[in-house]
């Protein structure tokens, strides 16, 4: 598994590869494209980076000598923040950075999110690349460009669309992570399945349990899938406008759970995502657009990899009144109402605005457990 594979998201001169392979991380400069040209590297990670992965922030270190500041942050949700994007701004500004600086982003979403929308935010514009480190960051949310931190309204109301230079993923570093983060980030693998290819949908059914294991050839064939289907939705749809919408399979719900939850570590995003899509599964049925197959095979497939994927397996009580308040605060809702993006049967989505919110209160009343 020493090849390494590049896969490209076309967006004309905003266009940037993405790397999937073993071992990358003392190859930035290399996979960097016009790494020379740029006259100051600012690296930005979190603290469990530091704490769980030192060997491969050190590898990085080492092979970078331009560095000329290392930036740590506390992991987690709540540090996409105001605060914490005002303190980055700082301490980079504080360095006297131009505009060929460039910022390394070495972690998972949160400091991938973070670290986006502050490098837009600086001097108008400076480059940044993405090197994710947990698996859900390596198939999803380092890939795409979308940039934000939180709310109390919510999750990512406050960001941008930023383009990396380049997505650089090196599966080794997932190693060190703990299995829940692990299983957290299939999440996302599975989602790519649901809503654009059923063929992998049922090539996950039979090697889920080796992704989760990380099995090498499994997990560079679910990555590398995942991501090619995102960079092919991004490519034709970079802001959102219309089929990118799909992404957000479950993720209505889930944010809304997440948000809740006060974007505590009772929940963490995949997590929420299992329930979510969950939850829009059994709301596709209920509206009458999907059979019951696809709900029994999403439940049978978690169960048989002992994922929990009901709000009650995480000791969640919610109260329909208040989902729906959060509901309200989704990025797709227009004149009041809310989008969801559900299914017709595996690997084809559709879209569906909601006109009647007794119809929604009846669903969760029934199914919110």
């Amino acid at each position: 598994m020493k090849k390494i594979k590049k896969l490209n998201v076309q967006l004309g001169l905003k266009s940037y590869p993405i790397f999937i392979g073993v071992n990358l991380l003392t190859k930035i400069r290399k996979l960097t494209k016009n790494f020379s040209y740029y006259s100051k590297i600012i690296i930005v990670t979190d603290r469990n980076i530091i704490k769980k992965q030192k060997k491969n922030f050190e590898l990085i270190e080492s092979s970078l000598k331009e560095t000329v500041l290392k930036i740590v942050l506390p992991g987690g949700e709540k540090t996409k923040s105001f605060y914490y994007l005002e303190s980055l701004c700082e301490k980079i500004l504080k360095n006297q950075i131009d505009r060929r600086s460039l910022i390394l982003c070495i972690g998972g979403g949160v400091i991938g999110d973070l670290v986006g929308l502050t490098s837009n935010l600086l001097l108008r514009g400076v480059d940044f690349v993405q090197i994710p480190t947990t698996l859900l960051s390596q198939v999803d949310s380092s890939v795409g460009g979308k940039t934000a931190i939180n709310s109390k309204y919510g999750k990512n109301l406050i960001g941008t669309f930023n383009q990396p230079k380049a997505v650089i993923i090196s599966t080794n570093t997932l190693k060190s992570l703990e299995k829940r983060q692990v299983i957290a980030g299939y999440a996302e693998i599975l989602k790519y399945s649901l809503i654009k290819d059923k063929r992998f949908f049922d090539w996950l059914k039979k090697n889920g349990k080796k992704i989760i294991s990380l099995n090498t050839e499994a997990l560079h064939y679910a990555i590398s899938r995942s991501c090619s289907i995102k960079s092919d939705i991004v490519s034709e749809d970079e802001k959102e406008k219309n089929i990118r919408e799909i992404l957000n399979f479950g993720h209505t719900f889930g944010h809304a759970i997440e948000s809740l939850t006060g974007f505590s570590k009772k929940i963490i995003h995949g997590e929420a995502i299992f329930l979510g899509m969950f939850l829009a599964l059994k709301f596709s049925r209920f509206l009458g657009f999907c059979k019951n197959d696809i709900v029994s095979e999403y439940e049978i497939h978690l169960k048989s990899l002992k994922i929990p994927y009901k709000l009650k397996d995480y000791g969640i009580n919610l109260s329909v009144r208040k989902f729906i308040k959060y509901l309200k605060f989704d990025k797709k809702v227009k004149n009041d109402k809310i989008k969801f993006i559900l299914l017709k049967e595996c690997g084809k989505t559709r879209s569906y605005v909601l006109q009647n919110q007794k119809q929604l209160a009846v669903f969760l009343n029934q199914n919110l457990e």
